[in-house]
């Protein structure tokens, strides 16, 4: 009976994580892509989230978002001196909820 309880919690833990990595790996590509201006992501930001949603999805995959950034606009920027996209959540807000 022990061992039961121990499988479902490691298991519980296991499934958290993976959610946790899987869903913040798809919205930091999407809020990256929204910041350097991709037209496509910000379309599909506009259709999939309110303001709020968007707002709960940026605090709780802050660490996710920082992490592609890094990857995607900082080590590109220094390795081979492409335009490197301004990390700027607010002015992202700014241009998709503006009325």
């Amino acid at each position: 009976m022990y061992y039961d309880f121990e499988f479902w919690v490691l298991f519980s833990s296991f499934f958290l994580v993976l959610t946790y990595l899987v869903l913040g790996f798809i919205i930091a590509f999407e809020v990256v892509l929204a910041m350097s201006g991709s037209s496509v992501a910000l379309k599909w930001i506009k259709k999939h989230c309110s303001y709020k949603e968007l707002y709960a999805e940026v605090i709780i995959f802050y660490p996710m978002i920082l992490l592609a950034y890094f990857f995607l606009e900082v080590v590109p920027h220094h390795l081979f001196g492409v335009h490197k996209a301004v990390f700027d959540i607010q002015d992202l807000f700014e241009r998709l909820y503006q009325n």
